[in-house]
Parts: structure tokens; C-alpha cells; sequence
């Protein structure tokens, strides 16, 4: 939207106080603020994704979304908080998320390799694909909000239970509770699937 019009500039030494303007500034939709602290943090944003992913494309690419979220989240943000940290945890999350992705593709790539002899198997085995997809979808959709919103902060947003117990302002074993029912929920509706790329579509979205 708004990142991928900005250029990289080598900016001074920052002062405290005026991000912490910076961020109150954006708290309130200021999108100039917004640019000043793109080009003030997108250094050291963009050095931190580049030591984590190995590729200056794929980095560029976690620091848009960084900023993204940055943008989309900024009516929630604290003049006070350590937005250095916020945007770093982000970042990580977001690293996490494409490794377990391609993780995930490359193993259904492996079977369609090893099992789809023909083009109407793999025709099948791509719409069970899609099937289990879904599925997913639709269980997710059934749990309680609280679960729901636990689940997706867990496996989605790649947040930790503790960080989630903070986020929700309650307890880790809580968390847990909640986190091993929804996986319950999950593992019943797919022990039907008895074709290998079930378990991995499972996995890639169950395991961590």
C-alpha cells in the first residue's frame, strides 16, 4: 500500500523521544510519521530479516509486511512500548511462517512426485488438497472465539503460549488448555484421511 513507495535512506543516530512522538503521531492515522519511522527503522529491520532468511529478496519482501502490520495496528500502539522489539517479534513470526509453508509445499510436492504416476491422479490428489484445506478452514471456524483466536495467534502469528497469555491477559496453562482441545478437535476431523499428504497438511499446520 503505502511501503513499497519508500526508498532506503541512511538516517542519524535516532532520538527516543521523537519516536516515541513518531508512534503517537501514527497511533493517530499520521502517515508522515509512518514514512519517518519506516526510514528510521527499515535499516536494522531489513539487516535482522537478512540474517534469518539468507536472501535479499525474501528479506525485503518480510520487511514490507513488517510494516504493513506496522500500518494496520497502529490505532493498538503504545508511545512507551519498545517498538524496536514489536517489530523484530514480527519479523521472526513471519520468517517462521514461510519456512512452515514451504516446508508444507515442498513435502505435498514430493508426494505428488512419488504417487501421481498419472495426470488424472494428480488432478485427484490436488482437488483432496483442497478438500483438507477446507476442512481446515471450516474446523477452525467451529471452535469457540477464545480457542479460535488462541489457535490463530499460535499457529498463524507463530506467537508463543506465553506471549499469548500476556496478549489475552491470562494464564500459560490456560493457553495450553485451550491450544491441546482445538489440536483434539483438529486430529479427530483428519484421522479419516488415510492418504500420506493428510498427515503433512496436519502437520504443516499443527506441529511447531
Amino acid at each position: 500500500m503505502i511501503v513499497k513507495y519508500f526508498t532506503k535512506e541512511t538516517m542519524p543516530v535516532e532520538n527516543p523521544d521523537s519516536i516515541m512522538a513518531d508512534i503517537e503521531a501514527l497511533s493517530n492515522g499520521d502517515v508522515a510519521a509512518f514514512e519517518r519511522l519506516y526510514r528510521k527503522l527499515e535499516p536494522k529491520l531489513f539487516s535482522f530479516a537478512a540474517k534469518l532468511v539468507k536472501s535479499r529478496e525474501d528479506a525485503e519482501e518480510i520487511v514490507q509486511e513488517v510494516f504493513l502490520k506496522l500500518w494496520e495496528k497502529r490505532t493498538s500502539l503504545d508511545p512507551k512500548q519498545n517498538l524496536d522489539g514489536y517489530l523484530f517479534t514480527i519479523a521472526k513470526n513471519l520468517v517462521y511462517n514461510k519456512a512452515r509453508h514451504r516446508v508444507y509445499e515442498f513435502a505435498f510436492s514430493q508426494y505428488l512426485a512419488e504417487h501421481a504416476t498419472v495426470a488424472e491422479d494428480s488432478t485427484q490428489l490436488a482437488l483432496e488438497h483442497q478438500e483438507l484445506l477446507q476442512l481446515f478452514e471450516e474446523v477452525c471456524a467451529s471452535m469457540p472465539p477464545v480457542r479460535r483466536q488462541v489457535f490463530v495467534m499460535s499457529r498463524t502469528e507463530g506467537l508463543s503460549n506465553t506471549e499469548i497469555a500476556s496478549a489475552l491477559n491470562t494464564s500459560n496453562s490456560n493457553i495450553e488448555n485451550h491450544m491441546n482441545k482445538a489440536l483434539k478437535m483438529l486430529r479427530e476431523k483428519f484421522k479419516s484421511y488415510d492418504i500420506v499428504y493428510g498427515f503433512l497438511l496436519a502437520c504443516a499446520f499443527l506441529l511447531r
